[in-house]
């Protein structure tokens, strides 16, 4: 009998051990300084091409983006329904740079069925469906973010104003 680790999905610790190992090796290798012109980082399987992405957010300074990145082998022929193996080593640098497919969803005609999402997610679901459109049982894959060092300077003069913004109005609502 295999001790499963319960997790809802009954995921099997060796498998989260694969992954996990991935994603540490991953972080690990991003972790170094990066060209961020031309991204690329070891991991244990082979070099990775990423790219920077701006944000366009305030407060968040843009990332560099590993997407598609597999962890494990593709779960088709013998290995169908099977527990997950690591994914074959690549010699040259594999772009990642797109999303990897994924796992096979149902859409008609372009669309999720309502019933499959909760009622508050709806509103979105012709964006959600726009990233549907390639689908394939090899779909174990991650999308990894890393910061980069430009971060999105906050004044401190800005802060304490804030602050003592903050402070006048609770002192003028205490009188």
């Amino acid at each position: 009998m295999q001790s499963r680790l319960d997790m809802g999905a009954g995921l099997e610790l060796p498998s989260l051990l694969w992954v996990l190992a991935l994603v540490l090796q991953t972080w690990m290798g991003a972790a170094e300084k990066l060209d961020e012109l031309d991204p690329v980082v070891t991991t244990a399987y082979g070099k990775l091409r990423g790219f920077k992405k701006e944000l366009n957010n305030e407060i968040l300074g843009p990332v560099i983006q590993f997407l598609g990145v597999p962890y494990a082998a593709p779960p088709t022929g013998e290995r169908r329904f099977q527990p997950p193996e690591p994914p074959m080593p690549w010699q040259d640098i594999r772009n990642a740079t797109h999303f990897g497919p994924v796992c096979p969803q149902s859409v008609v005609e372009g669309r999720l069925p309502d019933v499959m999402l909760p009622i508050w997610f709806t509103n979105g679901l012709e964006v959600v469906s726009t990233y549907l459109q390639e689908q394939s049982e090899d779909c174990l894959f991650l999308n990894i973010y890393v910061p980069t060092e430009d971060v999105r300077p906050v004044k401190s003069a800005e802060i304490l104003n804030e602050l003592s913004c903050q402070q006048r109005s609770v002192h003028s609502a205490e009188l």
